[in-house]
């Protein structure tokens, strides 16, 4: 089972999403490694395809946007990766045009 959410909090100065599983979790010594490119845990080794690449590409990414990106997790316990990022100051929307949806709360 996986959960996706965010944190809606207007107030709040970032936005936080998190990706939530129920898996087997990932000790606290192989989350040292998640974020370094090429680097893949080895009971994914050779059970899933790729590089080892994506969670280094996003974190770089939103770290650009001005963010972070983490993991919580306990062995047993599943995991949940999260990334921040900057919510947008809007000074002056300007018009709006006709038919444009309501702003999310």
């Amino acid at each position: 089972r996986v959960e996706i959410g965010f944190n809606p909090d207007p107030t709040a100065p970032f936005v936080r999403f998190w990706v939530r599983d129920h898996g087997p979790g990932i000790s606290p010594k192989q989350q040292e490694k998640l974020f370094v490119e090429f680097s893949r845990l080895p009971e994914n080794e050779r059970s899933i395809e790729g590089h080892g690449l994506g969670l280094s590409i996003v974190q770089r990414i939103v770290h650009k946007l001005g963010g972070e990106v983490g993991v919580d997790s306990r062995p047993g316990a599943g995991s949940t990766f999260w990334f921040t990022l900057p919510r947008a100051r809007v000074t002056d929307p300007g018009p709006v045009p006709p038919g444009t949806p309501p702003p999310l709360p």
